[in-house]
């Protein structure tokens, strides 16, 4: 009767632990998505927009820069060759390359006027990452999980940052 009671609490034991290590893989996990679709909507929401005529679309078509882009990309802080080509994606869309392969663009249109999605330089990626990270201490409490020390916080930081950087990677090259 003893032993029955015994294996009967380390199997209720064994299942808190097991729904507690779910718990603190699945919220990280969770987190890492919300902040990679975070960082993705804010970079779709935020293109440079350039009204243009269809002689710049022809031009584009032909595999020539307009130098209204040329110009608002330098203003930008992108630095195109003249030399730059462009390679036709698909009906509104273009890929804008230097010899280098280092500066590429994604242009599309819609209507009259251009979106430009340019490559990504700012480390405020990073930044809404962690921040994210740092909001599931008030998250876990909710979830009646304990969190014990520095080794729980290394596992849902890494947990946190490769699914927020894999969402976000994932979703950039639909775009691209």
């Amino acid at each position: 009767m003893a032993k029955d009671k015994k294996d009967k609490e380390k199997e209720e034991k064994d299942k808190k632990e097991y729904q507690e290590g779910l718990k603190k893989t699945l919220i990280p996990i969770l987190f890492g998505l919300l902040a990679g679709i975070i960082c993705y909507s804010i970079f779709v929401a935020t293109p440079y927009p350039l009204s243009i005529g269809d002689q710049a679309k022809e031009s584009m078509d032909n595999g020539i820069v307009p130098a209204t882009l040329l110009d608002l990309l330098e203003t930008k802080g992108h630095s195109v060759p003249e030399n730059a080509t462009v390679e036709k994606q698909g009906t509104d869309k273009w890929l804008i390359n230097d010899e280098t392969g280092s500066n590429i663009c994604i242009v599309k249109a819609d209507g009259n006027t251009l979106n430009i999605y340019t490559s990504i330089k700012s480390e405020d990626w990073l930044l809404i990452a962690i921040l994210i990270i740092l909001l599931q201490k008030f998250a876990y409490p909710l979830f009646k999980t304990k969190i014990e020390g520095a080794k729980d916080w290394l596992y849902i930081g890494f947990m946190t940052l490769f699914c927020w950087f894999m969402t976000f990677t994932l979703f950039l090259s639909l775009l691209f």
